[in-house]
């Protein structure tokens, strides 16, 4: 009989043992995977906490706080990050409507505190953590962002379903190639134009699963659906325009274009459409190194799609990100984070490609 999206998730990807006490974060759309996770994680002896979210209770939350306050770690989130030694997250909001609103200095306070109630903690704690895909796919959702929700929910099925072996098989190779690599430049025909360098910097793998490698080099985020090799960019290295053209759901709006333009690493043009305008406002607003660029991602999923909630899967995707990446190994301090994908990139290493025009090369 095939293994339930619970099973997979609790005994293969997070690996749940006796000794783990589990926190599973979920909106009530999706209670009875969190309760199959729960039955299943019981069953292997682990302690377990269901902590719903709903729509209305989050809006209250940015309506009434003050952005003092929300940027203040919470005493209930920080605790949840002490004790806890892995997480699941099924998703989000039902409505992502709601954040449309709220004003950009809520939501740059909201990411602060809630980054600073968790990751610190669970970087050093070591803390497993899965993000279940499934958990977005909404009716509401697909409204807001003018998704066809039954191809959308075919295609994050299909994703999901896709090997871990045969993913880490190319991610290995992936690897390999990148770590040699002295100077890396990213183009498209949009006009992305990017050099930088991820020398000496850890690369690690998301085909899904957390393992006792994993655990030791740090990498402790896995999603389903997986597929992506990830890294830091060296903070001042990265010269050069980078436009983010894939469509990318933000904050209830969806982001067509955003265009940075980087000097030794720091971000001096920041433009795009109305939307991305819209993310700027938060950016402005927000604290730690906002302006620096974080990180790197090479896609590796054949199944997934672009235009959804999982760009940065897509076999022979680039994304690039801004803002913090403490817990990938980087430099950049929390505070803020964004990340966009490039359509029909070409990543060549050293003159060598490993995409071209968005076909990865292995």
């Amino acid at each position: 009989m095939k293994e339930t999206l619970a099973q997979i998730a609790v005994n293969k990807c997070l690996r749940i043992r006796p000794e783990d006490n589990v926190a599973v974060f979920f909106n009530p759309h999706f209670t009875k995977l969190a309760e199959d996770i729960a039955v299943e994680c019981f069953r292997n002896g682990a302690d377990v906490l269901l902590n719903a979210w709903t729509d209305r209770y989050h809006l209250a939350e940015l309506t009434y706080l003050s952005e003092e306050s929300l940027r203040q770690p919470s005493v209930w989130c920080r605790q949840l990050s002490l004790n806890a030694t892995a997480e699941f997250f099924l998703g989000g909001v039902y409505d992502p409507s709601i954040f449309r609103k709220m004003s950009p200095e809520k939501l740059a306070a909201n990411d602060e505190g809630e980054s600073a109630s968790h990751e610190p903690y669970s970087t050093e704690r070591k803390v497993r953590t899965l993000g279940i895909g499934l958990g977005l796919v909404t009716k509401p959702r697909a409204k807001a962002y003018r998704f066809n929700f039954k191809t959308w929910e075919r295609m994050m099925t299909a994703a999901s379903d896709v090997n871990p072996d045969e993913i880490s098989k190319k991610a290995s190779t992936a690897v390999s190639k990148i770590s040699l690599a002295e100077k890396l430049k990213l183009t498209s025909p949009a006009g992305t134009d990017l050099e930088f360098s991820v020398k000496n910097r850890k690369l690690r793998v998301n085909d899904g699963i957390v393992d006792e490698q994993d655990i030791a080099d740090g990498a402790l985020n896995a999603s389903i659906p997986a597929g992506a090799v990830e890294t830091t960019i060296v903070e001042d290295s990265a010269n050069g325009r980078a436009v983010l053209d894939i469509p990318t759901p933000w904050a209830g709006r969806t982001i067509r274009k955003v265009e940075w333009t980087f000097q030794d690493g720091k971000i001096v043009a920041f433009t795009g459409d109305r939307n991305a305008l819209e993310l700027r406002k938060e950016w402005e607003a927000a604290s730690g190194d906002r302006e620096r660029i974080s990180m790197l991602t090479i896609g590796l999923n054949p199944k997934a799609k672009f235009g959804y909630t999982i760009n940065e899967v897509v076999e022979g995707a680039i994304g690039v990100g801004i803002g913090g990446n403490e817990d990938l190994g980087g430099k950049n301090r929390r505070g803020f984070f964004y990340s966009g994908s490039v359509s029909k990139a070409s990543l060549m290493l050293d003159g060598t490609p490993l995409v071209d025009r968005g076909r990865l090369v292995i």
